[in-house]
């Protein structure tokens, strides 16, 4: 594993600056997957998780679709820590109409490349469903991507990166894979493609966080941990404000925040009180990570 920071307490980029100087010492091109080492300590049972990405035709997984699918398959022991990168796979998907140019720019990928290129549905289904998690930097996004594309997946448990990963209190100031990379000390010149972005992650996932774990222990056993989902479903316009001062977050649909055991009664005692006398009741769900991040 890669240390973030350094024994001082200093922050994520503190051990790449010089004592006397402003400036950046350097940067390391993340590590490719081909060349990954394998763990020479690692703590059995051994299990396989997949690393995936997505890059698609919009943000709506009703009317967009996958045009491109990264994964890389790798096994990780009892304490969450990569003990070997087992295989990579790579697909084009067309998507029956033709790119935007926003999209094209973005990603690099062009009709042409995507011209009567099919994912190979049935294979992909197997090899995800023969894994133990699915690990991606942003679930909300991938998952129903995934989920549509693949009809046949079972339930599996996802690891969401970005959510799941306590950046902040390890001196990251953003969640963008492209940021914590640079803070991390790394770069990856290629962005915006689903295996190169996937690359990146396994690099990230294996960093060691001030607490001696992994970045991928600590988001594991964050997003193990059973939840409370709640909905204002129902709730007027005017409310608005309340409950994103709150905190809550708007998903296009519905206002809506995440809990955990502790906060719950706290979290139903503020809603009913702030909206008291009412008859908007919050809609409240158990939430696990088998659940977590769908739409």
């Amino acid at each position: 594993m890669n240390t973030i920071n350094d024994n001082s307490g200093g922050t994520a980029v503190g051990r790449l600056m010089s004592d006397e100087q402003d400036q950046c010492i350097a940067l390391w091109r993340v590590r490719p997957l081909d060349q990954w080492p394998s763990l020479d300590d690692p703590v059995k049972p051994i299990r396989t998780i997949a690393v995936l990405d997505t890059e698609t035709t919009g943000l709506d997984p009703i009317r967009d679709t996958i045009i491109e699918l990264g994964v890389a398959f790798c096994e990780v022991d009892e304490l969450d820590r990569i003990v070997r990168v087992t295989g990579t796979g790579q697909s084009f998907n067309d998507p029956g109409f033709p790119l935007s140019p926003e999209i094209q720019s973005l990603t690099g990928l062009t009709d042409a490349m995507l011209q009567s290129q099919r994912i190979n549905v049935e294979h992909v289904t197997r090899r995800l469903n023969a894994v133990s998690a699915i690990v991606a930097h942003n679930c909300f996004h991938d998952r129903p991507f995934v989920e549509a594309l693949l009809p046949g997946l079972e339930d599996k448990p996802w690891v969401c990166s970005m959510a799941d990963a306590d950046w902040g209190a390890w001196g990251f100031d953003g969640r963008k894979q492209d940021r914590l990379l640079m803070q991390s000390g790394l770069f990856n010149p290629i962005k915006h493609r689903a295996m190169s972005d996937v690359t990146s992650l396994v690099n990230l996932l294996d960093r060691e966080t001030p607490t001696g774990g992994s970045v991928l222990t600590e988001c594991i056993a964050k997003a193990a941990k059973p939840t409370w989902r709640f909905e204002a479903r129902g709730l007027p316009y005017d409310y608005r404000e309340c409950v994103k001062g709150h905190g809550w977050k708007w998903n296009g649909k519905v206002w809506w925040t995440e809990v955990t055991d502790d906060d719950r009664e706290a979290e139903e005692a503020w809603y009913l009180t702030a909206f008291w006398p009412s008859r908007y009741s919050p809609h409240i769900e158990r939430v696990t990570w088998k659940t977590r991040y769908r739409r």
